[in-house]
């Protein structure tokens, strides 16, 4: 198994074609395989952007990208490749300020270091790598709303660093003032 450091060009090429169609390389993994090789891509929106990759689009660039490789072979050699694209899954674990900066708007669960847990909604990553966060204290067994601790900040402020392991929460009723928060969120990132 190699990544993309091992197949340099094949890596430029696949960020070439998948900026044609607004996608972004998060993840290159070249396997041999008896009669050619399988590589299999990982692939995104730009950090600046939310919601999901549009499965058009990730079709639109496989295609071509199979074009690409079929046309170079200094990029696999000449035997035939198995290409595979995908999209990061919902329980993939959030470990670049990139990764927060596409879940913006999320629910998040993510524990510290240190053992603190959070469940949280990612509002904003500053240009620090400091997480800026909404807590949210979800509901009880009878799925009502749980109130947050009495004197429990409105905000929180994590640093990337600081998170040992973060993934987003599947939800199915976001808040309707979600765009609303973000906004603000964003607003104060600029204002400071």
């Amino acid at each position: 198994m190699s990544g993309a450091d091992a197949h340099p060009a094949l890596q430029e090429a696949a960020r070439s074609v998948l900026s044609q169609h607004d996608l972004v390389l998060e993840e290159l993994v070249v396997r041999p395989r008896p009669g050619g090789p399988e590589v299999s891509l990982v692939v995104d929106l730009p950090e600046d952007r939310l919601g999901s990759a549009d499965l058009d689009a990730v079709a639109a660039a496989t295609t071509d990208l199979n074009a690409v490789i079929d046309a170079d072979d200094s990029l696999l050699g000449p035997d035939p490749a198995v290409l595979e694209v995908t999209t990061p899954g919902v329980d993939r674990p959030l470990t670049a300020a990139r990764h927060f900066r596409r879940a913006r708007g999320r629910l998040l669960v993510l524990s510290r270091h240190d053992g603190e847990v959070h469940r949280a909604r990612m509002l904003a990553v500053r240009e620090d790598g400091t997480l800026v966060l909404r807590p949210e204290p979800g509901r009880d067994e009878k799925g009502r709303p749980v109130k947050l601790p009495k004197g429990a900040p409105d905000r929180l402020e994590i640093s990337v660093d600081d998170v040992e392991h973060a993934r987003v929460e599947v939800e199915f009723d976001p808040p309707e003032d979600l765009e609303a928060l973000i906004a603000e969120a964003e607003n104060d990132e600029q204002e400071s």
